[in-house]
């Protein structure tokens, strides 16, 4: 499948939101928004892969609740990074797993797309992985870590090889993004 402008703009604009999530700036809210909906039109014309376009619209809206999220009560200074508590961990990976193949049944049952258990997956993670990013838990980005390899594999089966480079790209920026965000909670634990 040729690589179209869709995706060039997508992958671009995702670049930039990447490199500012990973900075810790709530300007990649922006940039995170303008890709999420051209990436969402291509998923679903192109590529048959309806939770992920449905997944991309949503992040579009969890791109403006991010933003609100960060910058409320100070408009220089973002909000600071936090833990997640283990047994909020361990609820948010129930709560995947259900969600996941609860979706992925139904789907299954009614409608022909590509990979509907991967892709219902890690639309169900993804979008516990945007909310604690939302949030900013640092584990937000372990969370990715796990959910860009599999989104490597759907995107490459589905003839979309810049997308599955794209997302051993945000593999590796969720590591750097995992150890900026280290690095800042040390500092406020620091400073508190």
């Amino acid at each position: 499948m040729p690589l179209s402008y869709l995706q060039i703009f997508a992958i671009l604009f995702g670049l930039f939101y990447i490199y500012f999530a990973t900075k810790n700036k709530p300007i990649c809210f922006l940039f995170g928004a303008i890709s999420c909906l051209l990436w969402a039109i291509e998923s679903y014309f192109q590529l048959n892969l309806k939770f992920d376009a449905l997944l991309q619209i949503v992040y579009v809206f969890m791109s403006i609740y991010g933003a609100h999220q960060w910058l409320k009560g100070n408009k220089s200074k973002p909000s600071k990074v936090k833990n997640l508590s283990y047994l909020a961990n361990f609820f948010f990976i129930i709560l995947g797993i259900l969600i996941s193949f609860s979706t992925a049944y139904f789907a299954n049952m009614y409608f022909d797309m590509a990979f509907p258990y991967l892709d219902a997956l890690t639309t169900g993670f993804s979008l516990i992985a945007t909310y604690l990013l939302t949030k900013r838990y640092i584990e937000n980005w372990l969370y990715w870590l796990i959910i860009n390899p599999v989104y490597f594999y759907i995107y490459y089966k589905s003839g979309a090889p810049f997308f599955a480079g794209m997302s051993l790209l945000y593999m590796s920026m969720s590591i750097l993004g995992y150890f900026n965000w280290r690095k800042e909670l040390a500092f406020q634990l620091k400073e508190s």
